[in-house]
């Protein structure tokens, strides 16, 4: 068969054509006839990026001391020291971000990467403590300052405020990303990717790349993965790239391109390229994606909303093991067991036992205790889920079970930025789950109350000294469980309100022992 043959140029141009359908791209079959259907693809991805381009932003991190050392060497030299731009300054951190929108509101935000605002101001300051400034620069070349409204270490993810007043802009001369209707990515899908935050800065255009998302659960490759010894490593190693809750995609993603958008070829956007998780280990020839989906577009909502993000957990310690000589007839190979069983846990309550193996959470397999961590986190504390679990012994084998989830402790939780919280603090006080914070909690989950979070100063809750660390059991001789029972209880309280402390077992005083009640006043007792 000749290749240039009527019959082979059909074969060719319907292979093309399923291509370029598979692709997102809908064409008639006389139009791919008429035109060569790569430069159908060609012309999809080009409007794709026209469309989008305005949409990503350049962020870079000053510190105060640069600019001055500047001004110090311009003033010797006889030059105009305020001549100095931060545009001309080499930035301490530099990375990309994504204009997106919160639900009705026509105001723009920046989705981006925490590693690469950590340390600037969080709102409704535009400066820190310190002087450091966050410089957002957009494609027309304009450029305003920024502030971070939340952020979350174990996503590495921020969303940044920006000063449009100060800078005289319009918000809505900026075009958003669609982010909350995309069909979740999927292996082998075409993506597009924008970045460059120098070039964004310097001209105003990004930079683009496109490839295939290789993988969508990719642990990136470490070779110290199994030694995570102090705390610093115990916060890095539940972060969420660390559990495979990344994409890989194959293309090489440089420093500079964290924050960056991942597209679809219909422009909508379907992940955030980190470079983060290429840093160690191996795998610095590839790029990390985190994948935009019904499940972590509930981390966006909360970062959006100003809230801290919360994550779900069961309460056990799971390992991996390979099924291969257990007989039980399941299709996988490996999943995750169950090693301990925290008393008063999730799990504990569940049924679920040591020794049982996880082999699926809400329908999906679990092949690793990794699988597991990441499935159950992303759903958030309070939600209940489906585990099943497979118990040598028992008949039928496979159970069933329904858990409701405790909330994550963060380990890095002076990372955690919220400028909207939850709840307002009542009376000067904070409150969260039991298990809200790594350094404060109970390691037995045996605590049927709520942790203390803050406690203002001065306020009415310091005045009858509530401190950080303890835990509240009930409000008013009602027992309250989570923060949404805490809040509604005070709400309706009125004067002041009974406020009674888990007792301490091991105290010789009394009070303490049996549970300390304190007397919170309306306002704090002038002294």
């Amino acid at each position: 068969m000749q290749r240039d043959s009527i019959d082979y140029r059909w074969r060719r141009h319907r292979l093309l054509a399923v291509f370029a359908i598979h692709a997102g791209i809908v064409v008639s079959a006389s139009v791919l006839m008429a035109q060569d259907p790569a430069a159908i693809l060609e012309d999809a991805i080009i409007k794709v990026v026209e469309a989008c381009e305005p949409s990503v932003v350049s962020i870079a991190r000053f510190k105060p001391s640069q600019i001055e050392q500047i001004n110090e060497e311009h003033k010797i030299f006889g030059l105009n020291q305020h001549a100095v731009r931060e545009v001309d300054v080499q930035p301490n951190d530099f990375g990309a971000g994504c204009l997106i929108s919160p639900p009705s509101s026509l105001d723009r935000l920046v989705l981006t990467n925490f590693h690469v605002v950590r340390g600037g101001p969080v709102y409704p300051k535009y400066v820190g403590d310190d002087g450091t400034k966050l410089l957002i620069k957009f494609n027309d070349r304009r450029g305003c300052h920024g502030a971070i409204i939340a952020a979350d270490p174990r996503s590495d993810l921020a969303v940044l405020k920006m000063d449009w007043e100060a800078a005289e802009i319009k918000p809505t001369d900026f075009p958003t990303f669609k982010w909350d209707t995309a069909a979740a990515p999927r292996k082998g899908q075409f993506v597009i990717l924008l970045g460059n935050p120098y070039a964004i800065a310097r001209d105003g255009s990004a930079s683009v790349s496109w490839g295939l998302i290789s993988n969508l659960t990719r642990q990136p490759i470490s070779p110290n993965q199994n030694q995570f010894l102090d705390q610093d490593d115990q916060a890095k190693s539940s972060m969420l790239y660390r559990l495979g809750a990344v994409m890989q995609l194959d293309a090489r993603l440089n420093l500079g391109l964290s924050g960056g958008p991942v597209l679809n070829l219909k422009g909508e956007l379907i992940g955030i390229s980190t470079s983060l998780a290429a840093i160690e280990g191996y795998d610095q020839s590839v790029g990390f994606a985190l994948p935009i989906d019904s499940l972590t577009r509930r981390i966006i909502r909360s970062l959006l909303a100003g809230q801290e993000v919360e994550y779900g957990m069961l309460g056990i310690s799971p390992g991996d093991i390979e099924l291969q000589g257990l007989h039980t007839g399941l299709k996988q190979q490996t999943a995750a067991i169950v090693g301990k069983v925290a008393p008063g846990s999730p799990a504990h309550a569940a049924g679920i036992q040591p020794n049982d193996l996880i082999i699926e959470v809400e329908g999906k397999p679990v092949l690793s205790r990794f699988d597991l961590m990441r499935m159950v986190g992303l759903h958030s504390p309070g939600s209940e889920i489906n585990v099943t679990v497979w118990r040598q012994g028992e008949r039928p084998p496979r159970l069933d079970r329904t858990v409701t989830l405790a909330k994550w402790p963060m380990h890095d939780d002076e990372g955690i930025i919220e400028t909207n919280p939850r709840y307002a603090p009542w009376r000067g006080l904070s409150v969260d789950y039991p298990t809200a914070r790594d350094r404060l909690r109970d390691p037995t989950f045996d605590i049927r109350g709520l942790l203390v979070t803050k406690v203002k100063p001065n306020s009415a809750a310091d005045a009858v000294k509530l401190q950080r660390g303890n835990f509240i059991t009930h409000v008013n001789k009602i027992a309250v469980q989570t923060p949404a029972e805490f809040y509604a209880a005070v709400k309706k309280a009125s004067g002041t309100v009974e406020i009674k402390l888990l007792g301490d077992p091991h105290s010789s005083i009394p009070e303490i022992r049996k549970g300390r009640v304190v007397r919170v006043p309306e306002t704090a007792i002038a002294e």
